[in-house]
């Protein structure tokens, strides 16, 4: 009978290990700042821990100092982590903190900003140098629109970042055989809003007239907008403004005209927990992963707004999910520190006990899995659809404008281009842009046709003749139709 007495208990307890769902790792997340990019990379985590029961995460933030952070790494390491997520804050300074994780046995993902050497586990973050690639076409692109010589302001993040490093150095080196034609002036805005307003409005008081900025992110290229808002002698976009990162801030910014466009720059922070899942349960992962970068105008921002727009009301309903689910799981853990002790002080009420527990618990795992994952799935489509939504809008408006002064370009070549069926082009384009095909085309070709009037010395009937409207009397009509005004050179 005591033997089976044993079994027994071994076996409640073997039971209830297995039904409590606590988080078996513990991640620790060391980031070098908390501007509104960090920000949005903490949110994507905390998103995807909602898929990942078995992990927890503890942040870390140095606040641009080096020391704290190599501190704070260091504490890490005591308290034994079981992963540690890394963006650094200057990345020669923070390396000998980074290695002496890894040394202690304790896989290290760098993120944003690449450490050098090998003594890391996984890399997650953008390229920079192609970053300060797209800077470069742009510049090129309004120098060759303006004709003579562009001054250019480049408002450039703390001295010393490889972030701002590299895109200073992309840009120039893709400069290289443009000096005379694009004049860099380099100030520097450690990154946030304040600074770049004050800096660049100090330039402006004493610099001649400047005709472009460049700045290495949004919040410094909002900053530098106010600030030749706030100048005499700046009229409302005279100054051509580019920002990086895409934040939401940047796409409200682009959308109402306060800058021009801005570099795509992930931050992927559902990409960091899902590698360290797959690296705490021993599976394979991507150790090299370098996210690709484009430009966002204002005809792309608007569709990545709302995605973004989304993706903030699915955190917050995930937020509250995620408060109604820890509240089940200490409930649960209490009623299993109550099953305990009635085990050991009251063996008579054992089998009592025992049911009611098992039974609770599996009433509140099938509540999870049936009000909590579907939720999770959906959203999750959501976010998809939207990201597919947007490489879709660029593809198509690449394919529009290489074909604006082909007379035979139709509907089906477009189709064809992006191997879809007539029905499905029709379909997709409506969903995206809001019109058809041929209307979207036209509104490409009428926007081109500003340009061109505004631009070049091409008489309205050589316009409409280049980008294939079937007569300049129907060209007007057109123009009028979408723009209000009848064409004309100013």
């Amino acid at each position: 009978m005591r033997n089976t007495i044993v079994i027994l208990q071994i076996c409640i307890l073997a039971i209830l290990g297995l039904s409590s769902c606590q988080p078996r790792f513990r991640i620790g997340v060391s980031q070098c700042l908390d501007d509104a990019w960090r920000q949005k990379m903490n949110h994507e985590m905390q998103r995807e821990l909602l898929l990942h029961p078995e992990l927890s995460m503890y942040t870390r933030i140095a606040y641009g100092s080096n020391e704290l952070q190599c501190a704070q790494i260091d504490s890490f390491i005591a308290e034994r982590v079981d992963l540690l997520i890394v963006s650094p804050n200057e990345t020669e300074a923070v390396k000998p903190a980074v290695s002496r994780a890894y040394r202690a046995g304790i896989p290290v993902i760098v993120a944003d900003r690449r450490v050098t050497g090998n003594e890391w586990t996984a890399f997650i973050g953008g390229d920079n140098y192609a970053v300060g690639e797209l800077m470069a076409q742009w510049l090129r692109g309004l120098q060759s629109a303006k004709g003579n010589t562009l001054q250019v302001l480049e408002v450039t993040g703390t001295t010393g970042s490889a972030p701002a490093s590299l895109r200073h150095a992309g840009m120039m080196d893709n400069l290289a055989d443009s000096t005379s034609e694009i004049v860099i002036n380099s100030i520097t805005g450690n990154w946030y809003q304040e600074n770049a307003y004050t800096i660049v409005s100090e330039f402006l008081k004493y610099n001649k007239r400047i005709d472009a900025i460049v700045a290495h992110n949004d919040l410094m290229a909002i900053g530098a907008s106010d600030a030749v808002r706030d100048s005499k002698g700046y009229g409302e976009g005279s100054v051509h403004i580019m920002g990086v990162d895409c934040i939401r801030l940047g796409l409200l910014a682009i959308a109402d005209g306060k800058i021009d466009c801005s570099a795509t720059y992930s931050s992927r922070g559902d990409m960091l927990i899902e590698t360290a899942a797959n690296i705490l349960a021993h599976k394979t992962f991507v150790r090299d992963t370098v996210l690709q970068t484009m430009m966002i105008d204002a005809a792309s921002a608007r569709p990545m707004l709302m995605e973004y727009n989304a993706r903030l009301h699915d955190l917050e309903t995930l937020q509250l999910v995620q408060v109604q689910s820890d509240q089940r799981w200490r409930k649960m853990i209490f009623d299993r520190a109550v099953l305990i002790s009635i085990v050991v002080f009251f063996f008579a009420l054992l089998i009592m006990a025992f049911g009611y527990i098992f039974f609770r618990q599996k009433k509140l795992q099938s509540e999870i899995k049936r009000e909590i994952l579907p939720q999770l799935e959906e959203m999750q489509e959501a976010v998809n659809l939207n990201h597919r939504d947007v490489a879709f809008a660029e593809r198509m408006k690449q394919i529009v404008n290489d074909h604006l002064t082909d007379p035979n370009f139709s509907v089906e070549d477009l189709g064809s281009m992006l191997q879809l069926s007539r029905t499905q082009i029709f379909r997709r384009v409506k969903a995206v842009t809001g019109k058809g095909p041929l209307e979207y085309i036209r509104e490409c070709r009428l926007k081109r046709a500003e340009q061109l009037l505004q631009t070049t010395d091409m008489t309205i009937q050589q316009v409409a003749n280049e980008l294939c409207f079937s007569s300049p009397g129907y060209f007007t009509k057109c123009y009028k139709d979408y723009f209000g005004t009848l064409p004309s050179k100013r």
